[in-house]
C-alpha cells in the first residue's frame, strides 16, 4: 500500500514543526492523531492508497 503525496507532505510538515523535542513527544502525538483512509484508486488497476480522511471527505462533498 502506498501513501498519497498529500500524506507525505503532511508528515514532512509535522516532522519539521514538531521534530527535535525531547523524546519526540509532540511529533508522536500529532502523527498518532492523523486520520487516514484507504482509497481504492480506479485508474491504476485497483491500487490501494492511504489518503488524509479530511481530504477524502472534501472530495466526496466538494460543495461544502
Amino acid at each position: 500500500m502506498k501513501m498519497h503525496p498529500s500524506v507525505v507532505e503532511k508528515l514532512l510538515y509535522l516532522m519539521k514543526t514538531y521534530g527535535g523535542f525531547e523524546d519526540e513527544r509532540k511529533l508522536r502525538v500529532h502523527v498518532e492523531a492523523l486520520d487516514l483512509t484507504v482509497y481504492e484508486r480506479k485508474t491504476k488497476g485497483q491500487e490501494m492508497v492511504l489518503v488524509l480522511t479530511e481530504d477524502y471527505v472534501k472530495s466526496l462533498n466538494p460543495k461544502s
